[in-house]
């Protein structure tokens, strides 16, 4: 039996397709002057192509691993915060 891993224990190899296609969403930015993307559930579901409830159930995810946050509950839009994919060692 596999053991149940927490949110704050992910890496980048615990990352579903999911994940990375919102990692990847949220990180193409909105072409404005913020370092980070934002976007709704609604437009992630649109951007990736992946049904809505696998879209909100990684988005859960993501966020109590801290690598996206909930800026906007009414609308629930969220933000870009850290990838782990980039987390390497710079000596490797």
């Amino acid at each position: 039996m596999a053991t149940a891993q927490t949110p704050q224990d992910m890496d980048a190899d615990d990352l579903t397709r999911t994940d990375r296609a919102i990692l990847d969403v949220l990180k193409e930015g909105c072409g404005g002057d913020e370092p980070w993307g934002i976007a709704t559930k609604g437009r992630l579901v649109d951007e990736t192509d992946f049904s809505r409830n696998s879209v909100y159930n990684r988005l859960e995810v993501l966020e109590a691993a801290g690598f996206v946050e909930l800026t906007h509950e009414p609308t629930r839009e969220f933000k870009f915060v850290k990838d782990p994919r980039e987390d390497g060692d710079p000596d490797e």
